[in-house]
């Protein structure tokens, strides 16, 4: 037998009103009045699966959608975090997918986007390698295709090694009185952390120790 619509009451949760729907007196969900108006419910109306599917997952969408939207508002993310923030707040893998496809129809998920503002952000603030903003955009959930289709957009060997000059410049005094082995080992290993890959880092550090070898008397 289709369960049917025993009872509906309206309640408030966060200054927002939801219905509760009840099946054959017992509570079988709760949904936001959209969606209640949406599907036009009332007492005495019968419900079998496939309906209560639709009005779970329709519902679901909405509110997940919200929330992926307040999120966004904050700050720009990638599909791979809101994924995970949607997932930490217990939404179903369909919900989630379909508010991710709705989101990225509306241009409002864009990861190469993420990507080139993340790079143009990070290079901005601080000198850094490539290799370094690879690892991150990994990191961020930008899928490896994406990550080299945007880096290649700022891949210049001048700019590196202006970039990797820049950083050890302002270090050198660090490294000034130390054995010339020891300075050059953590003249590299500083670069490298930085995400400069070894070609740069070699000619760079031989830039520096030329730049600042005391002159012959």
């Amino acid at each position: 037998m289709v369960p049917t619509i025993t009872d509906i009451r309206t309640e408030r949760v966060k200054r927002r009103r939801v219905r509760t729907i009840y099946l054959d007196s017992e509570c079988a969900l709760t949904i936001t009045e959209e969606t209640y108006l949406r599907f036009g419910l009332s007492v005495g109306q019968a419900l079998d699966a496939v309906q209560l599917h639709d009005i779970g997952l329709t519902d679901g969408i909405a509110r997940a959608r919200e929330q992926a939207l307040r999120l966004l508002n904050y700050r720009m993310r990638t599909r791979k975090e809101l994924e995970q923030r949607l997932r930490q707040k217990e939404w179903s893998d369909e919900i989630i997918t379909q508010v991710i496809k709705r989101l990225e129809e509306s241009d409002l998920i864009d990861d190469k986007r993420f990507a080139r503002l993340w790079v143009d952000e990070r290079l901005r603030l601080k000198p850094v390698g490539l290799n370094l903003l690879r690892r991150e955009l990994r990191r961020k959930g930008i899928d490896p295709d994406t990550a080299e289709s945007v880096l290649k957009e700022y891949d210049d060997r001048d700019d590196e090694v202006t970039r990797a000059y820049a950083l050890l410049h302002h270090r050198y005094n660090q490294y000034a009185e130390l054995p010339p082995t020891v300075a050059r080992r953590r003249m590299t290993g500083f670069l490298a952390r930085r995400g400069f890959d070894h070609g740069i880092i070699y000619h760079v550090v031989h830039r520096i120790f030329d730049d600042f070898k005391e002159p012959d008397v």
